[in-house]
C-alpha cells in the first residue's frame, strides 16, 4: 500500500472513531424556542396566567439581586410585581441554544426590555432547565441576570 493511501485510511479511521466517541447534539424536543415565544407574547400582552402555565408546580426562578422564588404561585406574584413596575415595558427573548435528552432539557439566550418609547431599559442573559412530566414540558428552574451597569 502506498503512503498516500495509508494516510487517507488513517484519517478515515480517526474521523470514524471521533464520531463514535462524540455523539451528535440532540435535538431540542422540549421546544424551548416555542415556549420562549409564548412567554414573550403572553407577558407583553399582560396575560401572566398563561406565562405561569409554562412553569412546573415546584418550579424555581432566580432573578438578579433577589432571593430565589419557589412554586407557581410565588412565580406569578413575582411576574405581577415586575409588570406593575413597568406595565408598558416590552420584553424580547432570543434563544441562542437549546437541547434535550430524555425528560430533561435546557435553553440559554438573551433578553431585552424596552420602555414605551422603544428605548432599552435592560438587557441580559438567561438559562433554564426544562422537565417533561406527564407528557408535557415545563420550565423547572430559570435564572437571568442583567448585562447593564450596576
Amino acid at each position: 500500500m502506498n503512503t498516500k493511501r495509508v494516510v487517507c485510511c488513517g484519517l478515515v479511521l480517526m474521523l470514524g472513531t471521533m464520531l463514535a466517541v462524540f455523539p451528535a447534539a440532540a435535538a431540542d424536543e422540549s421546544d424551548v424556542a416555542r415556549r420562549a415565544a409564548i412567554w414573550e407574547r403572553e407577558y407583553n400582552a399582560g396575560n401572566l396566567a398563561a406565562v405561569q402555565a409554562l412553569y412546573a408546580d415546584d418550579a424555581c426562578r432566580m432573578p438578579p439581586n433577589e432571593e430565589a422564588i419557589y412554586g407557581k404561585e410565588a412565580i406569578l406574584a413575582h411576574l405581577k410585581a415586575g409588570r406593575d413596575q413597568g406595565p408598558t415595558n416590552k420584553i424580547k427573548i432570543v434563544v441562542t441554544s437549546a437541547e434535550s435528552s430524555g425528560d430533561l432539557g435546557y435553553g440559554i439566550g438573551t433578553y431585552e426590555v424596552t420602555g414605551p418609547d422603544g428605548s432599552q431599559f435592560d438587557h441580559g442573559k438567561w438559562m433554564l432547565v426544562s422537565k417533561k412530566s406527564h407528557g408535557t414540558w415545563k420550565t423547572q428552574c430559570e435564572i437571568f441576570n442583567s448585562d447593564g451597569p450596576r
